[in-house]
């Protein structure tokens, strides 16, 4: 779990450092996260015969060609908005995603909402209002940057949709020939589209710039192995625990990492939005847990 969270926020590090400085083409986008999706299939390649368990159903390709799509949107949206704002507030935006899963749940599975998740919930929205204030901001926040975080907070919605469907489906076993499927789906959709995206705009076609491939590498290898991770995790660490640990740890070492490695700056109003927020997310994943606990 360490090495996940760890992980997690090394990934949103490199993708701020890199901040998107190569790309002289709209396209040029595309294919450096299709570079990140081949890094994907290739480690999922080893991942998925090292696990000793060759056999993809019909099922789980469905669901990999289902979870490539949706894998587009996400890590489109997480890099365009890291590299286009604060790694901080965007990282905080981005493990908030979950109430958009945790109310899917309540209808789905069906799953019982507690007067925590609730309270939780509302001061992740406070937490949010705190943050996001152009005109208050010791940070410049571009109506960019909040579009792609929008979409990088339904993203991550939505694949936590996803996990809740398919733990439930009968290829929730084959989580390696799932993701398998899903990174080479990805991968194919990026590249297609960039050249898409170039054609449309009469420019030349998309290129991947040799000053990205050590991001595209790095970026590719810490995404993959910690969204694999979190997969095995979520199914043997109990919620309470898991939840809270691993996005308020990201959120920490992210903010942190903000300020002493990119000087970005928060204003009081937006550092105390982030400690009600990390107060949210523990309220949210263990309040109820730690009420019993007491009493």
């Amino acid at each position: 779990m360490t090495c996940s969270v760890l992980l997690a926020s090394l990934n949103s590090i490199i993708l701020r450092k890199f901040k998107n400085k190569t790309f002289t083409t709209p396209g040029d986008s595309f294919f450096f996260n299709g570079g990140l999706s081949c890094i994907w299939a290739v480690i999922m390649l080893f991942w998925f015969f090292a696990s000793g368990d060759r056999a993809i159903s019909s099922t789980a390709v469905m669901f990999g060609a289902i979870y490539g799509v949706i894998l587009c949107m996400f890590l489109f949206f997480k890099n365009e908005s890291i590299a286009s704002g604060p790694v901080s507030l965007t990282s905080l935006i981005g493990n908030c995603a979950f109430i958009i899963a945790t109310w899917f749940g309540v209808v789905y599975v069906p799953e019982r909402i507690s007067i925590f998740q609730l309270v939780g919930m509302a001061l992740i929205v406070v937490a949010l209002f705190l943050c996001i204030n152009p005109k208050k901001s010791a940070e410049k926040l571009t109506a960019k940057w909040f579009i792609y975080c929008v979409a990088f907070f339904f993203a991550g919605g939505f694949i936590g949709i996803f996990y809740k469907i398919f733990g439930k489906s009968a290829a929730a076993s084959e989580v390696n020939g799932m993701m398998l499927t899903a990174s080479v789906v990805s991968c194919v959709l990026f590249f297609i589209v960039g050249m898409i995206v170039n054609k449309a705009a009469k420019v030349p076609m998309p290129t991947i710039k040799k000053d990205s491939l050590i991001y595209i590498l790095l970026s590719g290898i810490t995404g993959c192995v910690y969204i694999r991770l979190n997969v095995s995790l979520s199914a043997i660490i109990p919620s309470p625990i898991f939840f809270p640990v691993a996005n308020g740890g990201i959120v920490i070492i992210t903010t942190m990492a903000g300020a002493l490695m990119f000087k970005e700056k928060l204003n009081k109003i937006q550092i105390w939005g982030v400690i009600v927020g990390l107060f949210a997310i523990v309220v949210t994943g263990c309040g109820e847990f730690l009420w019993n606990l007491m009493y």
